[in-house]
């Protein structure tokens, strides 16, 4: 018996059809204009949710933990009360895909007995902010297809991109420099983006 040295191009069986069809559903049915902070708030959320482990097809309207554990973000269906003996980690709050192709993160209470969960989420606006710390356009660094993410997250990213471009072209601020972006968000989206939604 011999083995086929060629490896599946398309291990998932992800065909054209299921493929596109998938695309169309992650394009946003609405785009509203946004103020500098709910554009860049929307994004930071989006972003951490997308960097998420997860092996599903997230649904709009349906609510989903994200859980931190040693360094890495899990994006899961089942509640923090549900998992039994088997410990998740800890659990930053709920989240839900909404018809933008943005996410919306609603915080647990107790987050701020959670020290670990804390740092790596500083860690994350830290970085984010550092991020927006340039005279590039807003253009140049909005989420899009990038071929190193899992399927899905490849999805959701590039109907986020379309989101993000959508709001920022109907506000004039595609081609504005992320510092001035920044500036006009106000003093206050640090500690917003560490409190979520």
């Amino acid at each position: 018996m011999s083995r086929n040295p060629h490896k599946n191009p398309n291990p998932q069986g992800k065909g054209l059809v299921p493929v596109l069809a998938h695309w169309s559903e992650t394009r946003p049915s609405t785009v509203n204009a946004k103020a500098p902070a709910e554009l860049l708030f929307d994004w930071f959320a989006s972003v951490l949710v997308l960097s998420a482990k997860f092996q599903f097809k997230p649904a709009l309207g349906t609510v989903y933990y994200l859980y931190a554990r040693s360094g890495d973000w899990q994006l899961s269906l089942v509640g923090p009360g549900e998992w039994g003996e088997r410990e998740m980690g800890d659990c930053l709050g709920t989240c839900e895909l909404r018809q933008d192709m943005t996410w919306s993160i609603a915080p647990d209470e107790g987050i701020a007995e959670k020290p670990q969960l804390q740092k790596s989420l500083t860690e994350l606006v830290d970085a984010f902010m550092a991020s927006l710390q340039s005279d590039d356009a807003l253009e140049d660094h909005l989420p899009g297809y990038r071929r190193e993410l899992p399927y899905y997250q490849r999805m959701l990213a590039t109907g986020l991109g379309a989101s993000l471009r959508g709001s920022a072209t109907a506000t004039d601020s595609l081609q504005a420099p992320l510092r001035v972006l920044l500036e006009n968000a106000g003093a206050e989206l640090p500690q917003r983006l560490l409190q979520a939604d």
